[in-house]
């Protein structure tokens, strides 16, 4: 089944915890609430593009949350990752760290302070239920939310019984 629509939005619901946080010496009350993926894009610092990058995030249980990969990232500023061949792995959070989804794009910026990912180029989301592509996206991790604003194409691999009669 293709859907296609000028506005699309599609919220994915998963289970929801907590990320870990990493107490700083300097001032723990204030990092203590700050989640795992914050602080450690808080501490990258680079003069050039960073090849190869990572960056993992945890729940508070020591799951896997997600994983952003990318080909080459480059820092504008603390709170902004411009990444080149994304690979954005979720994980089931779970203690069997099974992948639940994976979204790759082109080129993309990241926030690790609002978990949210945008692009204007192309994207495409696997699920074993689920192939979503389309352009101009964002997704926030928070709500489990993914918005395509433009091209969206839905395929689903589920049965839908008799909704088409």
């Amino acid at each position: 089944m293709n859907l296609r629509s000028r506005t699309l939005c599609v919220i994915f619901i998963f289970a929801s915890s907590a990320i870990a946080a990493e107490p700083s010496p300097k001032n723990a009350k204030e990092t203590a609430a700050k989640p795992a993926a914050i602080t450690s894009a808080e501490k990258i610092r680079a003069a050039a593009p960073i090849k190869n990058f990572r960056l993992p995030t945890f729940t508070v249980e020591g799951f896997r949350e997600f994983m952003l990969r990318a080909g080459e990232a480059i820092l504008p500023t603390p709170g902004q990752i411009n990444v080149r061949e994304m690979e954005l792995t979720l994980f089931t959070r779970t203690a069997e760290e099974q992948i639940d989804a994976m979204l790759a794009a082109p080129s993309a910026s990241f926030f690790p302070k609002d978990q949210v990912a945008r692009g204007d180029e192309s994207m495409r989301l696997e699920r074993t239920d689920l192939t979503v592509t389309g352009a101009s996206w964002t997704y926030d991790h928070k709500a489990q939310k993914l918005t395509i604003t433009r091209d969206a194409h839905i395929i689903l691999r589920a049965p839908i019984g008799d909704v088409i009669k």
